[in-house]
């Protein structure tokens, strides 16, 4: 039977009987579907080959291995059919890890439309999983919907990413049909306008995790306006970028007061928002492309009392040694000062690309050390990050140096720094960590003659 001639099923057991036929090239063996040759095997011992065949695979793998395990016999069918909860099954034409199964092989020969029956297909034999990942061209809204009234009912987790087919009707269907989510992410689906954030706010009552991103055209007036109405949130994190924000995105960031996490870009005056109605903020990535959002941001961020994970990627601007010195203000443990232009391609090295110069970095060490003088109880292990800041050279090694505690330090893409000056700051991490590890205390005081310099 060909793939393209799958058809919709009238009963669940025609479905298992039909698709044991489409998924023949997909076959461990070459025994018949409908044959009975694996009925000698107990339901447990199906059961247990099926767990073992799917641990530690990609999702889109699994997919593709429960397909081809089912279409051995009818008991396998009947059996495997039923994940165990816990498993998440990728509907992923994106997935290109090296697997030497036939199975995947001959399922990666499939063209699209083959491969967006096959998926649909799946959708209606398999169940009782509770994690779900679409991405790709062939994900449909038929496919999306599909699984929506399959397993929408037991999901907690559902990825989407690159679906560019996908629009707001199979997404509304699917996040109205998951009251029990507690996870969603969607990239990249440039034809949904916005629909889905209304039911996906107001219905998901258990959620924690709401990603949204690189959706340019994406529409958040309904859900502004639907605001106002909803109940407590138990939302922690969210992820909100390159999907249009405005100055009035504060309004949705109002009704999530147990917001934990935050990651965003566009206006700073979001995350004045946030430090306003999120009291137990401590987490904010913030991409920022223009001077005048960053010092406002600034501002936000010194007000937010939690605050001990910060991450600003900077686009188009460089960083001047003020402004670090008063990120070096600050009260975080874990500082992340990267590039926008290295996150989107590591490799280029010229040092105009560069976000931190020398002086900056100075600055910054500087404004370290006068909190941690200013406040000694505050003296904790530091995390500090600053990829891409290709203008770097000895003389910001000779200030990351001064740091009396430095735990994890992370310089991708600083090209100028010498093999040498990395050999001295990979010393300095691992004394860092060995002194956390004995519990010993750095004491401190400022040097007065040359600030920034700090006494052991």
């Amino acid at each position: 039977m060909d793939l393209g001639s799958l058809s919709e099923p009238e009963t669940e057991s025609t479905v298992r009987s039909d698709l044991a036929d489409a998924f023949h090239r997909l076959n461990f063996g070459t025994g018949n579907g409908n044959s009975s040759s694996g009925q000698h095997l107990p339901d447990a011992a199906v059961r247990s080959i099926a767990t073992y065949l799917l641990q530690g695979e990609p999702p889109g793998h699994a997919l593709v291995h429960l397909l081809a395990f089912c279409g051995v016999c009818r008991q396998w069918r009947s059996v495997a059919h039923e994940v165990n909860p816990g498993i998440c099954i990728g509907f992923d034409v994106l997935e290109n890890t090296f697997c030497s199964m036939s199975s995947i092989q001959r399922f990666r020969r499939l063209n699209l439309m083959q491969k967006e029956v096959l998926f649909h297909a799946a959708a209606q034999l398999l169940s009782g999983y509770t994690e779900v990942s679409f991405a790709g061209e062939a994900v449909s809204d038929r496919l999306v919907q599909a699984v929506a009234e399959r397993v929408g009912a037991k999901l907690v987790k559902v990825k989407l990413s690159n679906a560019k087919k996908v629009t707001d009707t199979s997404l509304c269907a699917l996040v109205r049909s998951a009251p029990l989510l507690h996870s969603f992410m969607v990239e990249e689906a440039d034809r949904a306008a916005g629909k889905f954030l209304v039911p996906l706010f107001e219905g998901c009552s258990e959620l924690t995790t709401a990603h949204v991103a690189n959706m340019q055209s994406l529409n958040w007036g309904l859900c502004k306006h639907s605001s106002s109405t909803w109940a407590h949130k138990g939302l922690t994190k969210l992820v909100v970028r390159t999907v249009g924000l405005d100055d009035t995105f504060g309004v949705i960031i109002s009704r999530l007061n147990n917001l934990i996490d935050i990651e965003l870009d566009g206006p700073a005056v979001n995350i004045k928002a946030a430090a306003v109605h999120c009291p137990s903020l401590s987490r904010v990535s913030y991409l920022v492309g223009k001077k005048s959002d960053l010092d406002e941001a600034l501002a936000s961020l010194m007000s937010i009392k939690e605050l001990k994970h910060l991450e600003l990627i900077v686009r188009n601007f460089v960083l001047t040694a003020d402004e670090l010195r008063v990120i070096g203000m600050l009260p975080v443990a874990d500082l992340r000062l990267d590039s926008y232009v290295y996150k989107q391609q590591p490799t280029l090295s010229r040092s105009s690309y560069s976000h931190v110069d020398n002086e900056g970095v100075k600055a910054l060490v500087d404004g370290i050390c006068t909190r941690w003088c200013s406040h000694n109880a505050d003296m904790c292990p530091m995390k500090l990050s600053l990829c891409g800041a290709t203008a770097l050279t000895h003389d910001s090694v000779s200030a990351l140096l001064r740091l009396p505690v430095l735990t994890e330090l992370d310089i991708g893409g600083c090209c100028r720094i010498t093999a040498m000056d990395k050999m001295r700051l990979v010393a300095k991490v691992k004394a860092g960590r060995e002194m956390l590890e004995s519990g010993r205390r750095p004491q401190v005081r400022m040097n007065s003659r040359f600030p920034g310099l700090m006494m052991m």
